[in-house]
C-alpha cells in the first residue's frame, strides 16, 4: 500500500491510496483541491485522473469536493461515499454550489486563493499509453501549461457513477477493503475510511468535534493514522474568528483540537500498534506544525509512551508525505 498526501486543510483535503500489484488499485480519499491543483499533484507522482478507481469522499463541504464537478465530467470516476453524502453531492454539481468549512455557501465557479507552484508530471511510457484523449487534453491545459486552467461548468445531470457506502459495512474495491464509520461534524453523514490491504490498514479521520467510541475502535486498528489536529484551543479562543466560528469549531460537530486527537492517540496506544501519525487539516490561523507536533508528544510521554516506536509528522497543506508500507518490515 503507499499512501500519498495531496493536500491537507481548509484549503483542500485530498489523499492517494494506492495497493496491489504496481499499484493497480488507486483511489482517491476526498477531491478538495481545485483540479488543476489536484490533477498536477497527482501527475507528480505518475497518476492520471483516469487511473483511478473512484473517489471516497468523507463529507460534502468543498475543501473536500471542490474537484469532483471537473472529475465526473471528464472521466465519470465512480464517487464512494454515505448515500446522504452522494445525494449532497449531487445537488452540488446540478446547484453549482458548495457549503464550505465555514458554513458559507460558495459557487464551483470561485477560484481559492491557494498559489501553488506546479510539479512537472513524472509520467512513465505506461501511463501515457494508457491515458485517454480527456486525460491529455487536461493535463495539458492544466498540468503543463500552469497559467490556464479548464473552464468550469455546472453538470445539470445526476453523477455519472456513484458507489453507497454505509457506515459499518465492509466493500471491496479492486485490492482495496474499504470500512466506513461514522464520525461528528456539521455534515449531513460525515464519514472516516479504515482501508486494508495486503495485511496493511490505514485509518483516517478529519472534520470531526468529538471522539467517539467507533472511531477508537478504528484507530487501534491503524498501522497509518492520519488524523485531524485542527487548532490549539488557546490560540483559537483568542484569536481573529467571530464568536459564531469559534463556537461552531469548538462544538462536538465542529474541529478536533490538538489536545483532543493526543487524547485519541493515548487511549488506544499500545507499543506493537500504530506506528506512523500524520496529524491533519491544521489551521493555517489557530494552530502550526510545532504546536501540534509539541501536544501530540507531550501527551505520549506523559503516558509513558515509547516515542522511538512512532513517526508523527504534520501534513503541509500542499503536497506532503509519500507512506508505503514495506516500511513496516523494515
Amino acid at each position: 500500500m503507499r499512501v500519498v498526501s495531496l493536500g491537507s486543510g481548509s484549503s483542500g483535503n485530498a489523499f492517494l491510496v494506492e495497493a496491489g500489484p504496481q499499484g493497480r488499485t488507486k483511489l482517491l480519499i476526498d477531491a478538495g483541491l481545485r483540479a488543476r491543483t489536484l490533477v498536477a499533484r497527482l501527475a507528480a507522482v505518475g497518476v492520471l485522473p483516469s487511473q483511478l478507481q473512484g473517489i471516497l469522499v468523507t463529507h460534502e463541504h468543498s475543501d473536500h469536493v471542490q474537484a469532483i464537478p471537473q472529475l465526473v465530467k471528464h472521466y465519470a470516476l465512480p464517487i464512494i461515499a454515505d448515500p446522504q453524502t452522494l445525494k449532497a453531492i449531487e445537488q452540488g454539481l446540478i446547484s453549482g454550489v458548495w457549503r464550505s468549512d465555514s458554513g458559507k455557501l460558495v459557487s464551483s465557479r470561485t477560484k481559492d486563493k491557494e498559489t501553488t507552484a506546479v510539479a512537472q508530471p513524472l509520467f512513465t511510457a505506461e501511463t501515457l499509453l494508457a491515458s485517454s484523449p480527456a486525460d491529455l487534453a487536461l493535463v495539458a491545459r492544466g498540468v503543463l501549461n500552469a497559467t490556464s486552467e479548464p473552464a468550469t461548468t455546472t453538470i445539470q445531470q445526476p453523477l455519472l457513477a456513484r458507489t453507497s457506502l454505509l457506515a459499518g459495512v465492509k466493500q471491496m474495491f479492486g485490492d482495496i477493503e474499504v470500512s466506513s464509520f461514522a464520525i461528528s461534524h456539521d455534515a449531513v453523514a460525515p464519514r472516516g475510511y479504515l482501508l486494508q490491504a495486503g495485511g496493511c490498514r490505514l485509518c483516517l479521520i478529519t472534520d470531526s468535534g468529538e471522539v467517539t467510541q467507533t472511531m477508537l475502535e478504528h484507530i487501534q486498528q491503524a498501522d497509518l493514522l492520519i488524523l485531524e489536529s485542527n487548532h490549539d484551543r488557546e490560540r483559537l479562543v483568542r484569536g481573529p474568528y467571530p464568536w459564531s466560528l469559534k463556537r461552531r469549531i469548538l462544538s462536538p460537530t465542529g474541529h478536533l483540537s490538538n489536545e483532543q486527537a493526543a487524547q485519541a492517540v493515548v487511549n488506544t496506544w499500545r507499543e506493537n500498534g500504530m506506528r506512523w501519525l500524520w496529524l491533519a487539516h491544521l489551521s493555517r490561523t489557530n494552530n502550526t506544525p510545532t504546536l501540534a507536533l509539541e501536544s501530540m508528544k507531550e501527551y505520549l510521554r506523559g503516558a509513558h509512551a515509547n516515542l522511538a516506536h512512532i513517526r508523527i509528522s504534520a501534513l503541509p497543506h500542499t503536497s506532503g508525505p509519500v507512506w508505503d508500507s514495506t516500511q513496516l518490515w523494515q
